[in-house]
């Protein structure tokens, strides 16, 4: 069985459509039709300059040769316009040379109101008609000639024999003055003449469409050649963007893939903090509170009293401690929370643990976040208001949080007295901005710190983030 594939019409418009041409394509297009026009404007403008200059020529040398037969017997129009009957028998016997007969078939004299004083043609003697422009150029003195098309109605008997001819207008001039009085107009034979222009006009194309081919292959090949190239170095610059996008592809899933693992490691990390804030309340903390108490109960002597109630200051000061450190440890729970409930809560905190106001614009967040998100934003804000409460006294602590719709921003500022970069690296101040630096960044984010000395310090995170919603908080 034979199966036949033909395309529909959209799809030869598709293809047809779709399809672009390179640029040595476009050159030869462009290039062909600009030459050829050019060559068809100046082949024929050539031709024409040509047909004109031989006309011109074969007129003015007719013109001459007839004028000597023909001048000395039109004299007497000078004073009129009639011929005498000696002068018509003079004209006609010089139209009977063999030199004149063979070449010219007709002769009309015109005087200038139009009127044909002698002609070959015996009935058109004494007619007037229209005169073209080329009798009028000849009364100002100028031989004029074309090839004839013969349309005149005097020129009917020539129309008829169908041969091509050169119509020449010469002027005749007074002996004396030199004045125009009468023009001579004939037709000569062309046949020959009208040949050689045609075999020259031919010849004069075709050269013309020679060099035309010519220069559109010379400088068809200089633009392959450059267009190939450009071709090349196009393939070669695709390949290379295909390479680049492939390992763009291949870094955007390893970057996915560093976040997810860093997400994950957040929130172990975060699980773990939470066990271990309640290992050290529930264990830690609760023997040294059963070792205060025991010791409460232990019977006082003046010798160990001393001892006993340094004992039981540096077991109260550790219990502190561990409490203060299990506070930092557990976070509320946040889970249920939207984000800005969230962050609210850890001010509120802040604020009841540290007896200090915290200036609060959060708004405009989105109502939903991933709970990484939420843990890493909530642990940014406890830890920046736990600087700004150790080194700026909690002077002018301030929480913004805001969302333009893909970025959430978030910023921890005091008016404490700022700091400088510090000269140990290892000291306790760069090393907490260093852990707050690396937990944003871990889930994708950025953080930077403005401080200048006596101004205050702010600390900003941000963290692109696309939610569904949004909550003013």
């Amino acid at each position: 069985m034979y199966l036949s594939y033909q395309s529909t019409p959209a799809e030869i418009s598709k293809r047809v459509l779709g399809f672009k041409p390179s640029l040595a394509q476009q050159f030869l297009i462009v290039a062909t039709g600009v030459l050829l026009l050019g060559m068809f404007a100046m082949g024929a403008w050539v031709t024409r300059r040509i047909e004109k200059g031989v006309a011109d020529v074969a007129a003015a040398s007719a013109a001459l040769y007839i004028n000597n037969f023909i001048a000395p017997h039109l004299q007497e129009l000078a004073t009129g316009d009639v011929l005498s009957d000696n002068s018509i028998r003079n004209l006609n016997e010089a139209m009977k040379r063999p030199s004149v007969r063979t070449h010219v078939t007709s002769i009309k004299i015109w005087k200038q109101d139009g009127l044909i004083v002698y002609s070959s043609e015996k009935d058109l003697i004494g007619r007037s008609f229209p005169q073209n422009p080329n009798p009028r150029k000849a009364w100002s003195g100028e031989v004029t000639a074309e090839f004839d098309d013969l349309y005149h109605e005097e020129d009917a008997r020539e129309r008829a024999k169908g041969i091509p001819l050169l119509e020449v207008f010469t002027p005749i001039r007074d002996a004396h003055s030199g004045e125009v009085i009468a023009v001579l107009e004939f037709h000569e034979r062309a046949e020959v003449l009208k040949a050689h222009l045609d075999e020259d006009r031919w010849r004069s194309w075709m050269i013309t469409a020679l060099i035309t081919l010519a220069m559109i292959g010379a400088l068809f090949v200089i633009v392959a050649d450059g267009s190939k190239t450009i071709d090349q170095q196009r393939a070669a610059l695709a390949e290379r963007v295909s390479q680049l996008s492939r390992l763009l592809q291949q870094n955007q899933a390893l970057r996915a893939r560093i976040e997810r693992a860093a997400r994950s490691a957040t929130e172990d990390n975060e699980r773990l903090m939470r066990r271990l804030g309640y290992d050290l309340h529930d264990g830690i903390a609760q023997l040294i509170s059963l070792a205060l108490v025991r010791l409460d109960r232990v019977q006082h002597t003046e010798q160990s009293s001393d001892n006993i109630g340094k004992i039981q200051k540096a077991l109260s000061d550790a219990l502190t401690d561990i409490r203060n450190l299990c506070r930092g440890l557990l976070l509320p729970e946040i889970q249920d929370l939207t984000l800005a409930d969230a962050l609210m809560l850890m001010v509120r905190h802040h604020e009841r643990r540290t007896g200090t106001a915290v200036s609060c614009n959060i708004s405009g967040l989105p109502a939903e976040a991933p709970q990484f998100v939420k843990i890493s934003l909530c642990r940014f804000v406890q830890e920046g208001l736990n600087n700004a409460f150790k080194h700026a006294g909690g002077e002018g602590q301030q929480v913004c949080a805001s969302w333009d719709g893909e970025t959430i921003t978030i910023e921890v500022a005091d008016e404490g007295p700022g700091m400088s970069v510090p000269d140990d690296p290892g000291d306790e101040i760069h090393l907490g901005l260093r852990g707050l630096r690396d937990r944003i960044e871990s889930i994708g984010g950025v953080m930077n710190v403005r401080s200048t000395l006596g101004a205050g310090t702010c600390v900003a995170a941000c963290i692109t983030l696309i939610a569904r919603g949004s909550n003013d908080g």
